[in-house]
């Protein structure tokens, strides 16, 4: 509602969504046509969806892909550690299917939940850290897929917000 109103442009539709907690880049369609021609891309399964988590624990393994089904549907997320210490760790996610809570529920599952995170994550800890952590540390940093008007491929970058980087520090994963 808010970017529709600073645009003037009523038919604004958000084609890519994001958790309410979630920072990063979205993909909005001017219009009616727009917005379909962005949506048949997605259903396509060939937009690349890279994603930023902050997760409690060290991850043990460089790689890994968990595919277990989400509400009866197929649900695939490749993780790669870009950094870790014993108590957190920063990944790189791609996911290849784009289910309700996909990144959350399978970190969640894999006893690595995303810091932040008040409904799969961490409930309560002795950790004080925890407390200082803002939001969800989930950032969607890019968005790659073909132009749906079929130019050429479009592609979005979005930094890792102020608030993310602290929470880095906070977990000694960041620069002072």
């Amino acid at each position: 509602e808010q970017l529709r109103a600073q645009t003037g442009n009523a038919a604004l539709r958000c084609v890519h969504r994001l958790d309410r907690e979630t920072s990063g880049c979205l993909l909005v369609a001017r219009d009616r046509d727009a917005f379909d021609a962005a949506v048949a891309v997605f259903k396509t399964r060939r937009v690349v969806k890279i994603y930023n988590a902050l997760v409690a624990g060290r991850m043990p393994n460089q790689t890994t892909t968990v595919d277990t089904p989400l509400d009866g549907q197929v649900a695939r997320t490749h993780v790669r550690r870009l950094m870790a210490n014993d108590d957190a760790s920063l990944l790189h996610v791609r996911i290849e299917t784009g289910r309700t809570h996909q990144i959350r529920l399978h970190l969640a599952s894999i006893r690595h939940p995303v810091i932040g995170d008040r409904q799969h994550g961490v409930k309560a800890s002795r950790d004080p850290r925890m407390l200082r952590v803002p939001r969800l540390m989930l950032h969607a940093a890019e968005l790659e897929m073909d132009d749906p008007l079929g130019r050429e491929t479009l592609r979005a970058h979005s930094p890792m917000p102020a608030d993310f980087r602290r929470s880095l520090q906070i977990f000694g994963l960041g620069k002072p």
